[in-house]
């Protein structure tokens, strides 16, 4: 229990791959199921995940579409 490090679970952002670490700060991870790295920002017990790289052309094209399309909403319902 001395150890200090604490556990936290969450999912990557890119793929919803599960991530399990142990840290006290922020750092970043490479996710094993589509390769992107991951900053992991740890503040007062809340962790959050943003994708620094995308590996995956076929994943950055799709957000891509889906940016466009969420900014398009907004535009409309305005």
């Amino acid at each position: 229990m001395g150890s200090g490090a604490i556990k936290w679970h969450v999912h990557c952002s890119v793929c919803g791959a599960f991530i399990e670490k142990s840290a006290q700060s922020d750092s970043e991870v490479e996710c094993k199921k589509c390769r992107s790295t991951l900053e992991i920002f740890v503040k007062d017990d809340i962790v959050s995940v943003r994708p620094l790289h995308i590996k995956d052309e076929k994943l950055k094209e799709r957000m891509r579409v889906y940016s466009q399309k969420m900014m398009n909403s907004r535009k409309e319902t305005k």
